[in-house]
């Protein structure tokens, strides 16, 4: 849980998020059940020539619902900017049925943005 913190703390500083973003992911981490286990919504943001992801934030898939206007407002807006169309449909309806599943997985040059259920 710590390190979800520090990479939320990173994406901000890097200014990939507001602070305001920062302090929704970090009250959704601190709420988070301890327990691991069940089915959860990742993002995994990976920097040009990276290996390793630059984020990678799991919530616990019941708050998912507290993070879609985050997802279908910034990062849909950004992706949009950019030419690529985010299925926000699709999103929703892998959210309601709790099953694993790849939702975005955009690449630009060596950047790479990746949501899923898992």
């Amino acid at each position: 849980m710590e390190s979800d913190k520090l990479k939320t703390l990173e994406l901000l500083e890097n200014r990939l998020i507001s602070a305001a973003e920062a302090l929704e992911f970090l009250e959704v981490i601190d709420a988070a059940p301890g327990a691991a286990g069940g089915v959860s919504l990742r993002v995994r943001v990976y920097a040009r020539g990276q290996a390793e992801p630059r984020a990678n934030i799991k919530v616990p898939l019941a708050w998912a619902k507290f993070l879609a206007p985050f997802i279908e407002g910034k990062i849909a807006g950004d992706l949009a900017s950019r030419g690529y169309v985010l299925d926000t449909g699709k999103i929703h309806d892998a959210v309601q049925a709790a099953r694993p599943a790849g939702l975005v997985d955009v690449r630009n040059g060596g950047d790479r943005v990746e949501i899923f259920i898992e």
